[in-house]
């Protein structure tokens, strides 16, 4: 135990940070914790306007718990609704599509606790999501839109 650093408690407010696009049409996330020497990171992720969450495929556990909308997996048979917490074990493949049906957003806290890997449908690689490359994702939107960067990382 003598490498364990001690860590302060720490408030982040997620109204004082930006959406940033993910990348797919009609998807952004909010980073609210990356831990860099951990290789993990939280974030809240919004989709809208049925929007997909490209097929990828997670390399450690991935915690969620959906707190507005409904969404489901093409991979599987259930859908996700407010309220339900999912978990993701390593290894799993899958496709996320948001089951907007009205004016609301789905919106759901994510805790990714390693690499994503985005996949074709050949399931070739197409692209590899770090904390690192969301903290660089985070940190340039911030630069181009003059947005002050918040502590998010700890």
């Amino acid at each position: 135990m003598e490498n364990v650093q001690p860590v302060s408690d720490s408030l982040v407010r997620a109204r004082d940070l930006p959406w940033i696009p993910q990348g797919s049409a009609n998807v952004w996330f909010k980073p609210l914790r990356i831990n860099l020497r951990a290789g993990s990171w939280v974030n809240l992720l919004k989709v809208a306007r049925s929007g997909v969450v490209n097929r990828h495929r997670h390399l450690s556990e991935v915690e969620g718990w959906v707190v507005q909308g409904r969404w489901h997996y093409l991979e599987h048979d259930w859908q996700a609704e407010p309220g339900a917490y999912v978990y993701e074990p390593p290894g799993d493949v899958h496709t996320l599509v948001a089951d907007v049906t009205d004016a609301e957003p789905m919106l759901t806290l994510f805790a990714i606790h390693g690499p994503i890997e985005y996949v074709t449908e050949t399931g070739d690689l197409a692209y590899v999501e770090t904390a690192e490359t969301k903290l660089k994702r985070y940190e340039d939107h911030c630069r181009e839109h003059g947005i002050p960067l918040q502590p998010i990382v700890f």
